[in-house]
């Protein structure tokens, strides 16, 4: 079983991030292979896979695990960018946490819930498809002037402390400065997440996952 994976160094927590234009080409195309909508424009390869993989602050890049599939609102949640198309996979409980983890990581620019499976192209909101907006997969082909989530570039998102993450939930994975680190309770009351070592079965699995930091 898959679940969810975190980054917490530097109080980033939502995972993963794109490389901004000039990145290493073997890094890009992997977050175009998990991330689609995030990216420089360029050819598409195949269709991301379904795995959840929210963003996270710009250079630091961590893969999330995916927990088992649950029927939200209609199937997978994506946050859509709607000046140029560009989307990422948000999870949460309910539709609210899903849109303030959508409005947290891209609080520049103007944004909407999308539900659909496996792909955008079969996704929908209120009835709409996603290939029915004025800029759909606009991002493939320019870059929009003024489009941006985090108010800094046009690839990345903003940085969400891992505390005041709405969707960590316990079991997630969180990769810190400790290593890979398993989130219990958090307990709100003072503001302290519970974090524990992962097991060495499960640092296993992510031991060949590449990561790019932050300078």
């Amino acid at each position: 079983m898959v679940s969810q994976f975190r980054t917490a160094g530097v109080a980033v927590a939502s995972m993963a991030l794109l490389l901004a234009s000039g990145g290493v080409a073997p890094a890009q195309d992997f977050f175009s292979t998990f991330f689609g909508g995030f990216g420089p424009p360029q050819r598409v390869y195949r269709d991301a896979p379904p795995i959840p993989l929210p963003f996270a602050a710009e250079g630091e890049v961590a893969p999330r695990r995916a927990t088992p599939r649950r029927a939200y609102g209609g199937g997978q949640a994506y946050c859509v960018r709607t000046c140029d198309g560009r989307y990422f996979p948000v999870s949460g409980p309910d539709n609210a946490s899903r849109a303030e983890s959508c409005n947290s990581l891209c609080p520049a620019a103007d944004t909407k819930i999308f539900y659909g499976g496996s792909s955008i192209d079969n996704a929908s909101a209120g009835g709409k498809n996603y290939s029915e907006l004025p800029n759909a997969f606009r991002y493939r082909d320019e870059i929009v002037a003024g489009c941006t989530c985090n108010g800094k570039d046009h690839f990345g998102l903003a940085k969400v402390d891992i505390d005041d993450d709405p969707t960590l939930r316990k079991g997630d994975l969180v990769a810190s400065s400790d290593g890979l680190m398993v989130a219990g309770r958090a307990d709100r009351r003072h503001g302290d997440l519970k974090l524990s070592p992962a097991s060495a079965s499960l640092r296993a699995r992510y031991d060949r996952v590449p990561v790019v930091a932050a300078d």
